[in-house]
């Protein structure tokens, strides 16, 4: 009918204070039996029933306090005392409100089973002691005797009882409840720690069952909760850790590129200065692709001319070959005069020193036309050397001039890849810094990441130290 209870400190000490009012109730109904037995003559007996069920009493609360066994000795020592209260008072009806009276006491116990003792030795009382007293063999119930008020007695002290039962099991049930709800708890508070781990207690009480339940499931999540407390204080040095090697070689990364912005400035610079290099070149070039175009058309103004002194010697050569041979007709009349001359005599001397003039001139001529014809011939030979000469160098020329275009169109091309190596630098360099700008954003960003796991780090490692206060 009842919750069975375990052996727990708390039911022991509700069993120990029960025996302890029993006894003293045991203790005030002996002096109340002596002072009854006084008023109506009989304390002897009185003295007699009394003092043995109060020893009897108190060796049992002596000896085994808290047990059954003395829960049953108090109780029918109690009972025995009542009875010997109507007994004394030759059944005044007055003292049979002591047997309500210590039913109503009996519930210090939170017990049904000495309720339901008690009752029935009352019934059996009222009813033995009533026949008795109705055969004349001196016992008395009531002032007389009287089966049916004995029945309508044990109607009123079934009733009683009835209703004690419910409270004593619902107190007995507040008691389990209370008793595994104090188990558990002290299981829970145990070394100055909470301790989730109540799987070993023994409880049966619904509240306690939930209770338990209740801390079993704070068990899991707590355990749940280090474990993740723990992963994160983990996660959480990892983080740091590849943070501050990160801030390193974003620090590192920022170094290099500051450094590679002030070499992309100064090549930047550098190509610059050589696309304009490369322009003024270009001029140069050009000028001096016109110069050698211009130097190609005065070579062969010269050719043009050393033909025309080679046929100018050439008709030179030509005249001096007409003296020549003017010179040698011009020597055979001279000859033919001064034959003439030598045939004439005396009349023909003047005429023969004319004609040796004239042959000698003629001959000096010859001679004069023989030397020009030979200074013109050496001439005319070294023009036609000069004029190879001057078609080779007009022939170089002109592959300088050649050279000098093909110069020029390199320097153009060289000049305008140049310009656009400028452009392609100068968005490099733009590039360069946007991400100089962008690795300074990161680090930045680091050191927020880095701020943020260090909270992060220090909320795991209290969140750890408010677990550690939990046993799990």
């Amino acid at each position: 009918m009842a919750a069975r209870i375990p052996r727990t400190t708390e039911v022991s000490a509700i069993a120990r204070s029960g025996d302890l009012v029993l006894l003293i109730a045991l203790g005030v109904s002996s002096v109340l039996a002596l002072a009854v037995g006084s008023y109506y003559g009989d304390a002897l007996l009185a003295i007699s029933v009394s003092v043995p069920l109060l020893l009897v009493g108190a060796a049992a609360f002596a000896t085994a306090r808290g047990s059954v066994a003395t829960r049953v000795v108090l109780t029918v020592c109690n009972v025995a005392l009542v009875a010997l209260h109507i007994q004394l008072a030759r059944g005044t009806v007055e003292f049979h409100f002591g047997v309500f009276v210590l039913l109503g006491l009996l519930l210090v116990y939170q017990d049904w089973r000495v309720l339901v003792l008690a009752a029935a030795l009352f019934v059996v009382h009222h009813f033995l002691f009533d026949r008795l007293q109705a055969l004349s063999f001196g016992f008395y119930c009531t002032a007389t005797p009287d089966l049916w008020k004995m029945v309508l007695h044990a109607g009123y002290v079934a009733g009683q009882t009835g209703i004690e039962i419910y409270l004593a099991v619902c107190l007995r049930r507040g008691a389990v409840e209370a008793a595994e709800l104090s188990k558990v708890v002290r299981a829970i508070d145990r070394d100055g720690q909470l301790c989730l781990d109540v799987s070993e207690v023994d409880v049966s009480a619904p509240t306690a069952r939930m209770l338990k339940a209740a801390v079993q499931k704070m068990q899991t999540g707590m355990r749940e909760v280090s474990a993740a407390a723990a992963s994160i204080e983990t996660a959480a040095s990892e983080i740091a850790l590849g943070n501050l090697y990160l801030s390193q070689r974003t620090e590192e990364q920022a170094s290099s590129l500051q450094t590679t912005t002030v070499s992309m400035e100064r090549l930047t610079g550098s190509v610059t200065d050589t696309a304009r290099t490369a322009g003024e070149v270009a001029q140069l070039s050009s000028a001096a692709s016109a110069a050698a175009f211009a130097g190609g058309e005065a070579v062969g103004r010269v050719v043009a001319t050393m033909h025309e002194i080679s046929q100018a010697s050439a008709r030179i050569s030509d005249i001096s070959g007409v003296v020549d041979s003017i010179a040698f007709q011009t020597n055979i009349l001279a000859l033919n005069a001064a034959v003439e001359a030598a045939r004439a005599g005396e009349q023909g001397r003047g005429f023969a020193v004319v004609a040796t003039e004239v042959r000698s001139l003629a001959q000096r001529s010859a001679s004069a036309a023989r030397e020009i014809k030979g200074l013109i011939g050496d001439s005319t030979g070294r023009v036609g050397s000069g004029v190879e000469i001057v078609n080779e160098a007009g022939g170089r020329i002109d592959n300088v001039v050649h050279q000098a275009r093909l110069v020029s169109e390199l320097i153009d091309t060289i000049s305008q890849s140049s310009g656009e190596q400028t452009t392609g630098i100068t968005q490099v360099s733009a590039a360069v810094m946007q991400l100089e700008a962008v690795t300074q954003q990161n680090a930045a960003l680091v050191e927020q990441s880095a701020a943020a796991t260090e909270s992060l780090r220090g909320q795991a490692a209290r969140l750890n130290a408010v677990v550690s206060t939990f046993q799990l």
